[in-house]
């Protein structure tokens, strides 16, 4: 017997970074996805061929047959959508789906809390203290607001569609997670003045997403992007990325995820999207994505 599951990537549309330190953020599921097989196995515990033994997908799994005093073992097959390590949540994605799969497989239920639990400690071997905001948007889908005080909570808008823009450059998060605690410590003046400004973003942020008053999102994500130049996460490529973006035509753009390279998001009038993705795809790999999608499912 076996069982697919998959689960959503993510955008951060605004917020990122300072998530970490009590701030709200939003974020938003998008269409790609990772999928995740689990199959019994005559070995115990989990395996997932072609890849180290310390994986987000192999302690997710475990961490569900560790709760469920499972004797038996689990081998997984992955696949995925969505890139690495550019900050749209590939890694929580897995993780979330691996645990929806060996939950599924071994008790025939979906608890999505535990899914999350489980997710949660797998997305640790990456980002080593990971806010949960991309296990979460993984596991419910949607779209929301996210603080780590109160967890997840569902935001409705109108907003629909995006362009992500992809500069090619990989990079840890964990690493850049580090660079703004550097930075924290050694200005603590200028970064809660930076971490003010930042609420305030996300907080007139939720009234434009409502009404879908595009270019005003636009401003605030050239806001939101200046704060994340000052803390030291953006990069050269994603600087090139916004810019290429404006030139193009969008009313914003900002990098998303941890930064350091990566993915940068930027807005438009829909009519005007796949104008603004001709031109950006002579130099970046682009993707008009669909935002607000169903989170972690069982495949048939």
């Amino acid at each position: 017997m076996s069982v697919t599951a998959s689960a959503p990537g993510k955008v951060i549309l605004f917020g990122e970074h300072f998530v970490v330190y009590g701030n709200p953020a939003i974020v938003s599921s998008m269409d790609l996805r990772a999928r995740v097989t689990a199959s019994g196995s005559r070995e115990e515990g989990v395996t997932l061929e072609g890849w180290p033994q310390e994986n987000p997908a192999v302690r997710s799994a475990s961490y569900i047959l560790e709760k469920l005093r499972w004797k038996g073992g689990i081998s997984l097959k992955t696949s995925s959508e969505i890139p690495q390590s550019v900050g749209l949540g590939s890694s929580a994605a897995i993780a979330v789906a691996s645990a929806a799969a060996a939950l599924k497989l071994c008790s025939d239920k979906l608890d999505l809390k535990l899914v999350l639990e489980a997710a949660h400690e797998g997305e640790k071997i990456i980002h080593y203290t990971p806010s949960g905001i991309d296990t979460s948007i993984a596991a419910f889908g949607g779209a929301g607001t996210y603080t780590r005080s109160e967890g997840y909570r569902e935001l409705d808008f109108r907003l629909e569609e995006i362009l992500i823009v992809n500069t090619g450059r990989q990079r840890r998060t964990g690493d850049l997670v580090r660079r703004v605690k550097e930075f924290r410590e050694k200005d603590p003046k200028r970064f809660e003045e930076l971490l003010e400004e930042s609420k305030r973003i996300v907080e007139e942020s939720v009234d434009h997403l409502k009404a879908h008053e595009v270019e005003p999102l636009g401003k605030l994500m050239i806001r939101n992007q200046e704060l994340l130049r000052a803390i030291g996460v953006s990069a050269p490529e994603i600087e090139r990325a916004v810019d290429a973006c404006m030139s193009a035509g969008a009313y914003g753009a900002k990098l998303t995820g941890a930064g350091g390279g990566g993915c940068v998001i930027a807005v438009a009038d829909y009519d005007k999207l796949d104008l603004l993705a001709e031109k950006l795809g002579k130099y970046f790999q682009v993707f008009r994505a669909r935002l607000r999608v169903e989170g972690v499912r069982i495949e048939p």
